[in-house]
């Protein structure tokens, strides 16, 4: 079986009954980002064209095993090509993404990505996220992705300040953790997969960057 049947049937699996009509999408993500690639460097170019289907967008939309992400405002931090954002917002077109990343060419590159797969009400931003949670109202997503930024204890601050009262932040992870572990009250689900290998989401809602701010204060 090939890379692109692999996810094809994850979609099936997840998403019965739209499964046909999510992979033309998909596959002009596939290009685009391809493409783009080439000229400005968003993903590993050491990796054949065929296996983005499943290292990006299948590892992007493992979220799905074990929660069900419907509507709401996300932040995709640390995003690069889009990822895990774009794959989450094409099967949850309903949702409000927003791309963020630290280097400007990535998010020039990503504009012109929304717009050749006509995704609304998603954005791309170039800021570092500390300096976005100064510009930006608090209380603000509901979630927040991070599938390729190793944690530094100075995102948590910001991170806490972004989430709404109820949000949650979302942390692809493989072998290394222990950037997030650190945070108290956290749920880790196994969602490894044979084609994959080792593979974590981590789970943490505002309350735990709320203790871990607090722990730190008084330590």
């Amino acid at each position: 079986m090939n890379k692109k049947d692999i996810f094809s049937d994850f979609l099936k699996q997840h998403f019965p009954e739209r499964a046909a009509e999510l992979l033309p999408g998909f596959q002009l993500y596939l290009d685009e980002l391809y493409a783009i690639n080439a000229q400005v460097n968003l993903v590993s170019r050491q990796m054949v064209k065929e296996d983005y289907w499943q290292y990006h967008f299948l590892d992007s939309l493992l979220i799905f095993k074990c929660m069900d992400l419907v509507g709401g405002k996300a932040l995709d931090f640390g995003t690069g090509g889009g990822l895990p954002g774009i794959p989450v917002k094409l099967v949850r077109p309903e949702m409000d993404m927003t791309l963020l990343d630290s280097v400007g060419k990535k998010a020039k590159c990503l504009d012109h990505i929304i717009d050749a797969l006509r995704l609304k009400n998603c954005s791309a931003v170039w800021s570092r996220l500390e300096d976005y949670a100064k510009a930006m109202p608090g209380n603000r997503f509901d979630y927040i992705l991070c599938r390729s930024v190793r944690m530094e204890p100075a995102f948590f601050e910001p991170m806490f300040k972004l989430l709404k009262s109820d949000g949650k932040a979302i942390f692809y992870k493989a072998h290394q953790a222990e950037d997030v572990t650190v945070l108290p009250g956290i749920k880790v689900f196994d969602v490894s997969r044979e084609e994959l290998g080792k593979r974590q989401i981590i789970i943490a809602p505002k309350r735990s960057f709320e203790m871990y701010l607090k722990n730190r204060k008084l330590g």
